[in-house]
């Protein structure tokens, strides 16, 4: 690659506009390709799917072009293609002038942000110098108040070519000016196409939102979150090494077929990405429409994707022309979203463009409507630092925290940097996976040691609660991998005690009365006296009695003073590993198979607790199952 294409920005160039303005002549004249690939295009001669062509500039830099359908039928699939688009062509027919498509896809253009663009002038060699100055005045005054304001007006016809030139240098002026989207962090495709191509397999398409791609990569498909492997990366229809943020790509994917995917599935870094039923966002409403009502039913389209939704508006009852609102949008269908995603609302019946905004929250918990702290918490996501927005969502999160994954939507390009900063500060501790506010962690270590003790206190012969139990009584939703890390930093403080999968407060064993010291001896002497033919839990209950034996057997057990063989059948520790050793021994020299006679030999049993042994030492892997024989397990 040579130094000119390494320097070479990446950068999305879109059509928009009403059907029959002239936007796929205008493509064809620039690059020379005709972007209406379908027959149904060519016949009927209107746009109906994107279309893709690559645009070489005299700069060295070159654009990909997304042509996008005119036709108000077409309108959502214009939206899947604008999302994606860095510079907008907004094409206008100096012989008609502004039409309704016209206004709705820059309401479209507007909501999503795009703020680079030229108006062209299509058609000029069909009017007069005065109808073009005309056409010229129109344009400025639709534009005026719009991302677009200020944007140049160039007249330009696609027959005669005049206008092209000056065109052109506006394009490649304005690739200086525009922001690169990042290439750092996750992988992120919006998928716009799905087909299979001979000799590819199922190709996907779309423009990179983020990150990089190359051949090996292995994606998640959201919102499915199925696995593939990328076969093959092309960008402009040659193979490349690596997609980068910014290009129109396609892939070649392993494992899956095209009718398994659709617009509006997303390729991306796995265990990276949202995918949601719920968002919290910032919406704006256009002008001209009729007011909405909490819980209005509309069209979401975001990146890609379109799916029924619910407005829920939570500081009124009503949203009008022109106003915003902090909303709350309740999907039919899931979605990858992520935080500052920007999406376009459109009526349920009749279909238009209402409104858009952007997305505050990918993952909230559902809200009340217009409450303070509500609408405070929103604030606070939309207004803040970075820094202020994470300690935020992490102090909202409890001690359950957020994966890593959350925190790094959250924080966005500056996680690294940022999280690293707030962990050294002491701010934040990152524990099996996620990520918690310190004094969040220092909440779940102290309401741990609470409901141990209250444990100790209701259950005094219990040696200890099990880490299960306490982590659904702190939270059900708290990781385990959370709760072990926490458990072991109050066991390198003294504070816990661990035997297998059960926790004590502190390090003492259970204090008993002088009777219950007896009892728990009297079952201990019993068991190691009966050796191998200990007598069953009944009978020992029958000959000790007292009120505590259930609780003092349990707590032998936990302790492992006593092995539980079956529910029924009770050892002393001391004659199991004696009866591990003799079968050590008996594999040790040199036999490869154990059945049930010798087995009742070697220990001296009968039937009755030969096979009860054998099975519990199956379960441990001292021994391993083959038909009617052992073989020697993986214990050693």
């Amino acid at each position: 690659m040579d130094t000119q294409s390494q320097r070479a920005k990446h950068v999305i160039l879109g059509t928009a506009g009403h059907i029959d303005h002239g936007k796929t002549e205008l493509v064809k004249a620039l690059t020379g390709v005709d972007t209406d690939r379908l027959q149904e295009e060519k016949e009927r001669g209107i746009t109906i799917e994107l279309g893709f062509a690559r645009f070489d500039l005299p700069s060295g830099n070159s654009l990909g072009v997304v042509d996008v359908p005119g036709h108000e039928k077409f309108v959502k699939t214009t939206v899947a293609g604008i999302g994606g688009m860095d510079i907008i062509l907004l094409v206008i027919a100096a012989d008609e002038g502004v039409m309704p498509q016209t206004r709705e896809h820059l309401d479209i253009i507007d909501l999503l942000g795009v703020r680079s663009g030229i108006i062209a002038l299509t058609k000029a060699d069909l009017v007069s110098p005065d109808e073009i100055e005309l056409a010229h005045d129109e344009a400025q005054e639709l534009i005026e108040g719009t991302s677009l304001e200020g944007a140049a007006i160039i007249p330009v016809s696609s027959v005669t070519r005049d206008g092209l030139d000056e065109l052109t240098a506006e394009l490649d002026r304005l690739v200086t000016h525009v922001t690169e989207r990042s290439s750092a962090g996750v992988a992120r495709l919006p998928i716009d196409r799905a087909f299979t191509l001979a000799g590819h397999g199922t190709v996907v398409t779309g423009t990179l939102w983020s990150g990089r791609i190359k051949q090996g990569d292995k994606l998640a498909i959201y919102p499915q979150d199925r696995q593939t492997r990328v076969r093959s990366v092309q960008v402009h229809d040659h193979a490349v090494d690596e997609a980068v943020a910014g290009q129109r790509t396609a892939l070649g994917i392993h494992g899956v077929s095209k009718d398994e995917l659709s617009r509006g599935d997303t390729l991306g870094t796995p265990g990276a990405l949202h995918v949601t039923h719920m968002i919290d966002a910032r919406l704006r409403m256009v002008t001209d429409i009729k007011p909405i009502k909490n819980r209005t039913r509309v069209h979401l389209h975001l990146g890609t994707a379109e799916v029924l939704a619910r407005v829920v508006l939570l500081e009124s009852d009503w949203l009008r022309a022109g106003d915003e609102s902090l909303v709350q949008l309740h999907l039919e269908s899931p979605v990858v979203a992520e935080k500052d995603d920007l999406f376009v609302i459109r009526s349920y019946s009749p279909v238009t463009t209402i409104g858009g905004g952007r997305v505050l929250d990918p993952a909230p918990r559902r809200h009340k409507r217009m409450k303070d702290d509500v609408l405070e918490s929103l604030t606070v996501l939309e207004e803040g630092e970075v820094g202020d927005i994470v300690l935020h969502k992490l102090g909202e999160a409890g001690i359950e925290g957020l994966a890593d994954a959350d925190v790094a939507g959250l924080a966005g390009a500056s996680a690294t940097e940022l999280l690293d900063g707030l962990l050294s500060e002491g701010r934040l501790e990152r524990l099996g996976g996620r990520t918690l506010t310190s004094s969040r962690y220092d909440e779940l270590k102290s309401r741990t040691e609470e409901l141990l003790l209250e444990f100790a206190s209701a259950s005094p012969l219990e040696w200890g609660m099990s880490a299960e139990e306490l982590r659904t009584r702190l939270s059900k939703r708290l990781e385990r991998g959370v709760l072990d890390a926490v458990l072991a930093a109050l066991a390198d403080d003294g504070k816990i005690s661990r035997r297998s999968d059960l926790v004590r407060l502190g390090s003492g064993d259970v204090d008993l009365t002088d009777e219950q010291s007896r009892l728990e001896a009297e079952i201990e002497t019993m068991l190691r006296t009966a050796g191998a033919t200990p007598p069953t839990l009944d009978e020992l209950k029958q000959e000790l009695g007292g009120k505590d034996f259930d609780p003092i057997i349990k707590l032998l057990a936990e302790t492992g003073r006593v092995i539980k063989v079956t529910s029924t059948l009770l050892f002393h520790p001391d004659v199991i590993t004696d009866m591990r050793k003799a079968l050590a021994d008996y594999f040790d020299g040199g036999e490869t198979q154990l059945g049930v006679p010798q087995f009742k030999d070697m220990v001296g049993v009968t039937r009755k607790y030969a096979i009860p042994l054998l099975e519990y030492f199956d379960r441990e892997g001292t021994t391993m199952r083959s038909g009617n024989v052992r073989l020697r397990g993986h214990r050693r």
